[in-house]
């Protein structure tokens, strides 16, 4: 049991501060490429997601060939730690809060955009206003990479080697419990997995709809 409580925290230890690094870049860069039509944003929006589709397995290979012994940041000694899986995630992130968060501004109503033009606001102000009007859009983006990262298993298994006590996060912890022939372990595992991404993404919402009341 404690073996579990320990690869859940891990888990939402992780995927939190993963999510919270992406999202602090992502969503600003959101709102900016949600209110431009320049072909500057439209080929970071087009990369942004592409970057959704990218295989976590892929993302892992990438992070871990940075962080291997002959990699350029391999001196830093990241590798098999919980700040490799953190580097990957965020990367897993990044672009789903991107995509997702500047769907949501420019799937704003056109009410929204002949208001703000009309009023003469300036680009902050206008950004500021879109925050608020698209928060609802922010949230999903922001669920939609929690979600993502507490159950990737690429990243986790390739740059975090599922050490116990150190890297070993629930879907590590289901992926070696099912090669060791423990299918029914793995399943426990995983609807221990199904129950931290539920309750998460409840309280997150729950909070949010708290504070727009």
């Amino acid at each position: 049991m404690s073996e579990v409580l320990e690869a859940a925290g891990l888990s939402l230890g992780i995927s939190a501060a993963s999510v919270a690094l992406a999202a602090a870049g992502a969503l600003p860069l959101a709102v900016a490429l949600g209110l431009s039509r320049s072909r500057a944003a439209e080929a970071l929006l087009f990369a942004a997601r592409l970057g959704m589709a990218v295989p976590t397995v892929v993302v892992g290979l990438v992070v871990y060939g940075l962080l291997s012994r002959h990699g350029p940041l391999g001196p830093l000694g990241l590798l098999y730690t919980p700040q490799a899986i953190i580097l990957g995630e965020v990367a897993l992130g990044f672009p789903m809060v991107v995509a997702l968060g500047a769907a949501a501004v420019r799937g704003l109503d056109p009410r929204f955009f002949e208001t703000v033009r009309t009023m003469g606001a300036s680009r902050a102000a206008t950004a500021w206003l879109a925050v608020r009007e698209a928060r609802d859009g922010f949230l999903v983006a922001v669920l939609a990479a929690f979600a993502r990262c507490v159950t990737e298993l690429g990243v986790a298994l390739l740059v975090g080697g599922s050490l116990r006590g150190t890297t070993r996060t629930l879907t590590t912890a289901i992926a070696l419990e099912t090669s060791r022939g423990d299918f029914e372990r793995g399943l426990a595992l995983g609807g221990v997995l199904l129950a931290v991404a539920l309750l998460v993404n409840g309280a997150l919402v729950l909070g949010f709809r708290g504070a727009r009341g």
